[in-house]
Formats: structure tokens, sequence, C-alpha cells
């Protein structure tokens, strides 16, 4: 460890000394990302700048006319800027890089950075293709029961009198089952190539360990009333939250309460990948009552960033995260294989940016088709190369009927044959990811 810090000081420092007064060649690449995967609609050309030398960021279109940056990153400062976002933590980051400002660090303070936040051991690699990887998976939302699902408006049931076709009374399909079935066999397939995978939540539970009505009756109060404390929502609210009732709590307070606290956990593993598992529906099947003909497959990526993500320090440092470090392209790469994987796994065609309106909308389409950038809560959080997958659409004519089903085992898990493909085209694009 102590040999790896030191060469990588080495490299630090030297890049610090380095000119500048020639372009980085790496200029087009940025300039690239933020015209293509980052900069949604030109909602973000007011608040930067990307020059020769430096990318700059500003509070307001004045202040960029004026060229008085809030925040600059020399080019030579990248692998630096780098390092701090993956191994300091967050109130540490934004305290050094308001400090710093549109200023450049001097070799003292970038040396004094290296000592202070020591990279985290990893496994070395030996003979299983994944040994030495950290992978998080996130099995999209919580319910394992129907009422979870219910609350979380993430079910379908179909019965007969709005489906008279159905071959029973009624089927119904709990995303979160789903999400969770693949995690958990995907999890065990890794670990045999050597991976070390952590989940961001257990089965029925949420990302605190506990239940939500658990979560409820142990904590909500006690988080109510720190928030109050620290001013980060006012009296009204407090009071307002504290008797709504569990529905509404859910909508207004706890679905992105707890969404937020998954990006931090899994920033917290500091992992080198991270799967986010999603099932979806045909948004244009009114009321999911009766099956849809349609069946498409997609997959998000980071980016599609609007002025929004600038209200917040923690915006503009993921922003400049996406734009200066390999973070885009390698999860441009593993969206693109797991799209391919889903295709031939599930033999579902890839989505255009026609055939949703949060697609048309919300989304910048990249060069493969059924891949996008979206700005999604997690895409702009997580630190490290990722893919967000939505791999079918569960009220499809030929998907419901499986995906209701628990008549097999895979690695312990019941589940389906539907669920165990979803896993391996996962799992298969995750090799590829790593092949040598």
């Amino acid at each position: 460890m102590l040999k790896l810090k030191q060469s990588l000081l080495v490299l630090f420092l030297t890049a610090c000394a380095g000119s500048c007064s020639a372009q980085n060649p790496a200029v087009p690449v940025f300039q690239n990302r933020f015209a293509n995967y980052l900069n949604f609609k030109g909602s973000l050309s007011p608040f930067v700048s990307i020059t020769g030398k430096d990318v700059r960021i500003y509070k307001n279109s004045n202040d960029k006319a004026r060229d008085q940056p809030e925040l600059l990153i020399d080019y030579s400062e990248i692998k630096t800027f780098e390092y701090l976002l993956k191994y300091a933590p967050q109130d540490s980051i934004e305290s050094i890089l308001k400090r710093k400002g549109p200023n450049k660090w001097s070799k003292k303070t970038v040396a004094e950075l290296m000592i202070q936040y020591e990279d985290e051991p990893r496994q070395l690699r030996g003979t299983k293709p994944l040994e030495g990887k950290k992978i998080l998976i996130d099995p999209g939302h919580i319910a394992g029961t129907p009422e979870m699902a219910f609350m979380e408006q993430k079910y379908i049931r179909f019965v007969r009198d709005s489906f008279p076709a159905l071959p029973m009374d009624s089927v119904k399909i709990q995303e979160g089952v789903l999400t969770y079935a693949t995690a958990a066999i995907l999890k065990k397939r890794l670990e045999e190539q050597g991976a070390n995978v952590v989940l961001t939540r257990t089965e029925n539970k949420t990302v605190f360990g506990s239940t939500y009505n658990d979560w409820l009756n142990t904590r909500k109060k006690k988080v109510l009333d720190s928030l109050k404390t620290s001013g980060s929502i006012d009296l009204t609210k407090y009071k307002h939250l504290l008797v709504a009732n569990d529905h509404d709590f859910f909508w207004e307070f706890f679905r992105d309460f707890e969404l937020a606290a998954r990006g931090r956990f899994i920033n917290r593993q500091n992992p080198d990948l991270t799967l986010i598992i999603h099932y979806n529906v045909d948004e244009k099947n009114t009321d999911w009552v009766r099956p849809s003909d349609k069946n498409l497959t997609m997959v998000f990526m980071p980016g599609a960033m609007s002025s929004d993500v600038f209200k917040s320090y923690n915006g503009k440092l993921n922003f400049l995260r996406l734009l200066l470090t390999d973070d885009l392209p390698l999860s441009e790469r593993i969206s693109g294989l797991t799209l391919q994987e889903f295709n031939k796994q599930l033999g579902i065609l890839p989505a255009e940016k026609k055939d949703a309106l949060y697609l048309e909308e919300n989304c910048m389409a990249t060069a493969q088709k059924g891949v996008f950038c979206r700005n999604l809560a997690l895409c702009k959080s997580v630190k490290s190369p990722l893919v967000y997958g939505e791999c079918l659409f569960q009220d499809n004519r030929n998907e419901f009927m499986e995906l209701s089903r628990t008549d097999k085992v895979f690695y312990g898990v019941h589940t389906n044959t539907r669920v165990k493909a979803v896993a391996d085209a996962y799992f298969n694009a995750v090799m590829q990811f790593y092949k040598k």
C-alpha cells in the first residue's frame, strides 16, 4: 500500500507541475461529453465553460460573462479531484473545494490531501475473473408484500372482470419482489467469480435494514425531530409530516429520503461498479388493468442534466465528476453491454425515444439504440460506473403470467425463468465488461 501511495503521489505531483499553456488533448472529449451526454437542452451552458486548460463553473450567466468562476478545475488537477471525490467524506470534499474556489492547488496542498485520505485496500486479483472487484447491486423499490407494493404503486393486478381471457381469478406482480429475486441470483453468480457483492437492501426491507412500517414506528419522529433541529425542514412541514398517514408520508417524504440514503450507502462502499435493477411497464397502458401488446427493453446511464443540478454544491461536483473522470464512458460501456444482453437473453427489442413520453422529454439518446442518458437520482449521485436497467414490460401479455410464478428455484431463490434470464443478462454484461 505504501508503494501504491508513493506512486500515486508522484503521479499527481508530476501532473500538477506540468505546464497547461498548451491545450489539453482531452478537451474535445470533454466538449463531446458536455454536448452529447450532460447538457440537457442547453440548460447548463450559462453555468459552464470548457477552456483549453480548465473547466469553470459559474453561479450564473452574469458571472460567466465577467469570467468570475465559483469553481475551477485545471486539467492537471483532474487526478487529484478524482481521488478526493472517491476517498474523502462528502462534507470534507465540499469544504476543500469551496476553499479552493477558482484557484489551482499548490504542490503542498496536493501532498497533504494524499496523506490525509488513505486509499481503500482492495483484494488482490487471484485466479477468479472478478476477484478484487467490488460490485454494488440496488434491487429497485422495497415491496415484498402486496400491501407495500400497493403503497409504492409498484404492482400489477389483473382480474377477470377487466380481462376475461385471464385463466384464473387474478394475477399479481410486485416489482420489488422481482428486483430482489434478480439481485439475489446475480449476487451468488458474481460471487462465484470472485467478486465482493453488496446489496443495498435485504428482502422486503429498506436500505435502513427495516421494513417501512418498522421504520415508521421506531425512526419517524426521531428523524423528523433531527431535520427540524438542523433547519432542513420548517415547523409547518414538520407538523404536517408528523401527522400524515402512512401513504401520504411515503410519497411526500420517505420515498425520496430512502432513495437518497441508498445513494449514500453505495458511495460509502466505494464500489468498482453499480447495477441498479428495475422492471418496467407500458406507460400508455392506462391503469394497468389489462395486458399490453408492447414490450421493450432499455437502460439508463448518467447524464441529461438540467440547470437544477447546480442548485447544490454537491450537484456541481457530480457534474464535474461525470465530465472529467471515466465514470461516464465506463457507464456507457456497461450500459451498452447490458442492453445487448437484455435483447439476447429476453428476445426483446430496444426502445427508441419515440416509444415513451419520459424518453422524449427527460432523456438524451446515445449512439446505441436503447441506451439513454437520464438524470435519475441514483444516476447523478452514485460515484462509480453504473447501469440502471429496465429489462422488460411486466404488463406485456407474453410476460405477466411467467413473472407471477414462483415455480422454479435458482441458487436457492424461488422465482421464475424470466427473472433468471434477467439475472443472466446482467451477469454476462459484467463478465464482458471485465474481460481482458
